[in-house]
């Protein structure tokens, strides 16, 4: 990277819990540059590479999350969309998966505290069955300040990006967000080396991570929620084992797909059931495949068939 578009780094002590647009700006910048994040995992370093089952049993959700930033964008104004090209991403060299209590879409069926620790020292994870899985590294949580006063949990989504946890943000795709206030005040944080649609058991693999972005300006857009466009480097789909849940409520349908699923992939790959559920949370996919023949749903959780 040239001297003339050499990152500038967002200061590493400007971590905060919530989005609010009073924040003070840690960093400025023209339209074009580039900026660097040093982002802390998810747990926001409650969790370690020596880190066990109590830990995550015993894990303190207010920890969870943490931002840096805001970046404050010279000229960017309310009505106008913050381009982010996501120019690089390095994880660290290591990650967790874990479950932890009330949280997951299986939340209040599945409450036995799971911890996995992952080496990310080359570009694929291995399973203990041998199964190998090449990493993605994406962004969970970017976005900018609202548009009303007040604190705003850093774990949920709005309109503003946030926590949107979609594995297509990865390097070469580029993220749009609507501008509510006066310089953007970009923040992001939560690396994660593969995920899956959906992150089912809610975290995929959470890791520090180093990020790369260039942020420009486009005047008067006025878009109303977050768009994302796609690498054409993402890499390609292949054969899936579809589980399917159908019914009349979204959310019963979800998880109904995903219950349909445990038992078979932790027959298929010689697991717990326990373990297959944090592990749907890297390689499985939620999609919605049918909306409009009311009254019933259907969704399903997408696994690869190669791991059957």
């Amino acid at each position: 990277m040239s001297a003339s578009v050499r990152p500038k780094a967002v200061p590493t002590s400007s971590i905060h819990k919530t989005w609010n647009r009073k924040l003070p700006p840690a960093l400025t910048v023209r339209p074009g540059e580039v900026v660097f994040f040093d982002a802390l995992d998810a747990s926001g370093g409650a969790i370690d590479r020596n880190s066990n089952t109590e830990t995550i049993a015993n894990i303190d959700f207010r920890r969870l999350d943490p931002l840096m930033g805001p970046v404050y964008v010279e000229g960017a104004q309310p009505g106008d969309a913050l381009q982010i090209d996501v120019v690089d991403l390095k994880p660290y060299d290591w990650g967790w998966t874990g479950l932890m209590r009330d949280f997951g879409l299986l939340a209040s069926e599945i409450t036995e505290p799971y911890l996995k620790i992952w080496h990310l020292n080359g570009d694929e994870i291995e399973f203990d069955s041998g199964a190998r899985f090449r990493l993605h590294p994406m962004i969970g949580n970017i976005g900018v300040a609202p548009a009303k006063d007040g604190d705003y949990a850093s774990i949920s989504p709005t309109n503003a990006a946030g926590n949107l946890d979609c594995k297509f943000l990865g390097v070469g795709s580029t993220l749009l967000v609507p501008v509510f206030n006066e310089g953007a005040l970009l923040s992001a944080s939560d690396g994660h080396a593969i995920q899956g649609d959906g992150e089912l058991c809610g975290t995929g693999i959470e890791c520090r991570m180093e990020m790369t972005l260039k942020l420009s300006l486009i005047r008067a857009a006025n878009l109303k929620a977050p768009e994302i466009y796609v690498a054409d480097t993402f890499p390609a789909e292949e054969g899936y084992r579809i589980f399917m849940g159908i019914g009349p409520d979204l959310m019963e349908a979800a998880k109904d797909s995903v219950r349909h699923s445990i038992a078979p992939l932790a027959k298929a790959q010689g697991i717990s059931e326990l373990e297959a559920y944090a592990m749907l949370g890297l390689i499985a996919d939620l999609r919605i495949h049918e909306i409009v023949d009311q009254p019933n749903w259907v969704v399903g959780c997408m696994i690869p068939r190669r791991l059957f």
